[in-house]
């Protein structure tokens, strides 16, 4: 039922935006602030992904570990250089554009079908992640396998991100290209339902405080403490579901070291053999590459938008 109000809620958005040709503006603001963000980010992107599923296998299995990030990202670039960091980047620039595009699309459209509240901006949000999805799962599944690099013995190695997708699709299908569809979901509808019933309250309440240019447009001091505060908080909540995600993308990478298929297996030999305390692993990379990611992206979009009606 839920679902289905959604969908609604966004057919009846799509409507309203299209009487005004919005929905053209908002594709392409999306596209525009999602290729700028995550080239920018991408490195961090990285480090957050290796950070991930460093410990699994229990230290059975051949796996460079990592202290921390600075660790991390010395380490990659002593002993793979500076191409290592952006494993993965071609994928990313061919599918992070329509990815956001369809997202912000979505969630303008849903944002006009639904309520002006707190809830109405989390079912936006969510909205908005499930039309994203469609691109962002396959370029994830591509893009983390890159990442790997020389961290793990994998089972074959890629020259690119044509290569990996072609592999993947040949050997696995296209449910490869979607291994871990539904615990994606469980990470990032949550993540972008808190993100934006948090941005948009704080941008609300920073507007009637009066830091806005008169067109409700936040100053930019305004717009990196209402993007940031609902990145940091959004991200850190959902790291847990986000270390089994990845390491279930990755799985095929290296069957010995991820021997599981799912994220109930993957959540049971977590536990088994590293400790509740894994699941909060990557956090802090996670939130330096999220946050100021979609602070990036919102501000970019947002400006764009205005520029798009004036």
């Amino acid at each position: 039922c839920f679902a289905t109000g959604l969908f609604l809620a966004t057919v009846r958005g799509c409507t309203l935006l299209s009487m005004d040709a919005a929905a053209l503006q908002h594709v392409s603001a999306g596209c525009a602030a999602g290729l700028v963000s995550d080239v920018l980010m991408h490195p961090l992107s990285t480090v957050k992904t290796r950070l991930q599923v460093q410990g699994s296998g229990g230290g059975l299995c051949a796996a460079v570990a990592y202290r921390g990030i600075s660790h991390a990202l010395v380490s990659v670039l002593r002993t793979e250089g500076l191409v290592s960091l952006y494993g993965g980047l071609g994928a990313v620039l061919v599918g992070a554009a329509p990815a956001q595009g369809l997202y912000f699309c979505a969630y303008e459209a849903a944002k006009a079908g639904l309520s002006a509240s707190a809830g109405g901006s989390f079912a936006a949000g969510v909205c908005a992640q499930l039309c994203g999805s469609i691109v962002w799962v396959p370029l994830d599944i591509v893009k983390q396998r890159l990442q790997l690099g020389r961290q793990v013995l994998t089972e074959h190695s890629f020259s690119g991100s044509l290569d990996a997708f072609r592999c993947i699709l040949r050997q696995e299908g296209l449910r490869g290209l979607y291994r871990g569809f539904l615990v994606n979901q469980a990470v990032w509808a949550p993540f972008n339902g808190c993100y934006f019933m948090i941005y948009e309250k704080s941008k609300r309440l920073c507007i009637d405080a009066g830091y806005e240019d008169g067109h409700d447009n936040l100053e930019p001091a305004a717009q990196v403490c209402c993007g940031g505060s609902a990145g940091i908080i959004a991200a850190t909540l959902t790291n847990p579901l986000d270390v089994l995600k990845t390491r279930v993308q990755v799985a095929r990478a290296s069957p010995e070291m991820f021997p599981y298929s799912g994220a109930l297996q993957a959540a049971r030999h977590l536990l088994k053999h590293e400790g509740a305390v894994a699941l909060m692993d990557g956090a802090v990379a996670r939130v330096m590459w999220l946050t100021p990611r979609l602070t990036i992206v919102v501000a970019v979009y947002e400006n764009i938008k205005s520029w798009s009606k004036s």
